[in-house]
């Protein structure tokens, strides 16, 4: 695609595709045959499966959710969470130079969009995001990938979306899982899980290993210098009823890893060269959900957990690790120690009329070394929310969900730097919803909420590479969206236009003193229009095709118009899928294309100065295959694959310097008792 150049609002070329996305809708939505209507859907649902930790009083909404269960997860034959974040919609995967695998919905930074396991928050507090190759995938789950703001009990900083991994719909009687998969560069997997019932109780537990030589490098390049992993994980959850319809829900979960991270091929010898030599983090969390009254009125829902998390970067190069630290030299230690609640009450006043008040707390503390025998810096900060919510259902099909609420962050510690006073922030949503016939249903919907910048971009250097901004203030978006979706017995469709506008967007500046080195500012204003459109067909029993393709057209506001580049947010996004598969035995296939738009991205070496740091990248389309065959017997299931990653070896990086992987060849076994 050939680069025109910024332009004044939104380019001629947007409008073209967002005429055909909205014809594509409303050809779809005439062509695709109604369902059946679903049973009585009147009140909104708020029980939540067995092994599931809470962190919602009330069900958001369903609309702007994809939800991949454990049958198309399994054909991902994945280590991490990393691995499933390209088949969200509008979501791109990128690892960036820590070596952190990221997610970015709709083009927005990665700490706008929130993670959780099993309801309990994963981005950590200091930085406010998480290596999602670190995350991993243990046992038979479920993913809930939600885009824009649905609800604002979701809590606060989930401005994007949000990303949550849930245990699987349990089945009767026990279930046992063991997979194993090999591939080049070293690559290992193996993960094992069981569940069962041991009297009032529900149990399940797993572990996994995950190791890696290292990655190869694309275009037919050798191993990528410093790309090795090595970790284990172990999984428990348990559940029981309380009472007459009650639940309490708890997990325990923890990992252990050493991680390389690949260097900056564009920096040579300037580069970031990093090791983890240590990672590990322990989580634990419990979650009650119990309805008050004789008549069911009322429910109450609780969440509390805890969050212990340790590190080491290494940065002294291939000729210092490992080797004996001496006094003095660059080493860091973090500490993180941070607990999460939250309370909500719903009170319903009619079978389809709710009211919702929730509250969130979360308090961090960090601690961190930046050399070898040196100082400890201790940083804290307090992030709470209070929310009320309603909704109301109409007879005539129409649901109003209408939110306010109030964000409030306060840091008591800031280690050697400047106090700071405490900020607040206003949150509102409102959404209106309408069934046009079954399965059918538009919405519109409009919401402001804030993200207050996270401790590490306040007062963290980086080791180096960024000059601390203890001024920095929060970011305001607000977001207008409006969309469709239909389901019908060959297929579904989702389809949204959106426009987002991020006030004092926090984004890095290459200073000017000749440093390379970065600051984080508040950015004046970014706007977003874009539009999506998903789409699944059944062309047969045994035949799925799925496609994704998501417009954007980021530009920042400069000179008092929006022509300044946007940083890491591609022009567009797109993926593609055909799925052969048996019903329960036999021989499956799986083809997937990845596209990923032209995009603007940071360059440290001075190459790009006189375009404001940024180096404008191609865009590039990578293939995966998957082969695999199903076997019964015995009451066992035993399936094996042939996976091929990126088949033609193409070089589509995740920044500049940074290629994500080419060409592996994986393969596996799995057996389910």
């Amino acid at each position: 695609m050939k680069d025109t150049g910024p332009s004044n609002g939104l380019m001629k070329p947007s409008r073209k595709y967002l005429l055909l996305c909205f014809l594509a809708a409303a050809a779809w939505a005439r062509a695709v045959p109604a369902a059946e209507a679903p049973p009585d859907s009147a009140r909104v649902v708020t029980d939540l499966p067995d092994l599931i930790v809470s962190s919602e009083a009330a069900a958001p909404p369903r609309t702007g959710l994809m939800i991949l269960g454990p049958a198309r997860i399994a054909q991902e034959d994945v280590g991490s969470l990393a691995d499933l974040g390209k088949l969200l919609p509008s979501t791109r995967a990128a690892v960036n130079s820590r070596g952190e695998a990221v997610l970015m919905i709709r083009g927005a930074p990665e700490r706008h969009v929130q993670t959780y396991l099993d309801g309990i928050p994963l981005n950590l507090p200091w930085d406010e995001r998480v290596d999602l190759g670190s995350i991993p995938v243990v046992g038979p789950i479920r993913l809930e990938g939600r885009r824009g703001l649905a609800s604002l009990l979701e809590g606060p900083g989930a401005l994007a979306g949000s990303v949550r991994i849930l245990a699987s719909r349990p089945r009767p009687g026990p279930v046992s899982v063991t997979s194993a998969v090999l591939g080049e560069q070293g690559l290992s997997i193996l993960n094992a899980s069981t569940g069962g019932s041991a009297g009032p109780w529900r149990l399940q537990g797993g572990m996994s290993w995950r190791h890696r030589d290292a990655w190869p490098l694309p275009d037919g390049g050798p191993e990528r210098f410093n790309s090795d992993l090595d970790q284990y994980s172990f999984l428990g959850r348990g559940s029981r009823s309380i009472g007459n319809n009650g639940r309490l829900n708890l997990l325990a979960t923890g990992w252990h890893e050493e991680k390389g991270v690949p260097p900056e091929l564009n920096l040579g010898d300037e580069a970031r060269f990093w090791r983890y030599p240590e990672r590990r983090r322990i989580l634990g969390g419990a979650s009650l959900d119990l309805p008050l009254g004789a008549d069911g009125t009322w429910d109450l829902r609780a969440m509390t957990a805890v969050d212990f998390f340790t590190q080491e970067i290494d940065p002294r190069g291939p000729d210092g690790w490992g080797a004996p630290l001496a006094p003095g030299q660059d080493y860091e230690y973090d500490h993180d120690r941070t607990g999460h609640a939250m309370l909500g009450v719903t009170r319903w006043l009619a079978p389809d009329l709710r009211l919702t008040l929730q509250g969130n707390a979360r308090y961090t503390n960090h601690r961190e070394s930046l050399t070898a025998g040196g100082d400890e810096l201790a940083y804290a900060q307090w992030l709470t929310a209070l929310v009320a919510e309603g909704e109301w259902q109409t007879a005539g099909g129409w649901t109003l969900r209408g939110g306010a609420g109030w964000d409030h962050a306060a840091t008591p510690q800031t280690g050697d730097k400047p106090d700071r006073p405490a900020d607040d922030a206003e949150a509102l949503n409102l959404r209106l919803e309408r069934d046009l016939r079954a399965h059918t249903r538009i919405y519109l919907a409009a919401s402001r909420r804030s993200r207050f910048p996270s401790l590490r971009e306040m007062f963290s250097g980086a080791l180096g590479k960024f000059l601390p901004n203890p001024d920095l203030h929060a970011e305001r978006q607000d977001l207008i969206e409006t969309g469709l979706t239909t389901r019908g017995r060959r297929g579904h469709l989702a389809t949204a236009f959106f426009l987002q506008e991020l006030h004092g967007g926090i984004e890095k500046e290459k200073l000017a003193d000749g440093s390379g080195r970065f600051m984080r500012v508040n950015r004046t204003r970014i706007r977003v229009p874009g539009c999506e459109i998903i789409g699944t067909a059944d062309l047969s029993p045994l035949l799925t095709v799925s496609v994704q393709h998501t417009f954007l057209g980021a530009r920042v506001r400069q000179d008092g118009a929006f022509t300044g580049r946007a940083e890491d947010r591609p022009d567009y996004l797109s993926q593609a899928s055909i799925a052969w598969r048996q019903p329960e035995r036999g021989p499956d296939a799986l083809l997937e294309a990845l596209v990923t738009g032209p995009r603007w991205s940071a360059d440290a070496s001075g190459a790009s100065d006189d375009t404001g740091g940024l180096q404008r990248l191609p865009a590039g389309v990578t293939w995966s295959l998957r082969l695999g065959y199903r076997w019964l017997t015995d009451g066992r299931s035993v399936s094996a694959h042939l996976r091929v990653d990126n088949i033609f070896d193409r070089n589509v990086p995740y920044q500049v310097g940074l290629p994500a992987p080419g060409r592996l060849i994986t393969g596996g076994l799995s057996l389910e008792i």
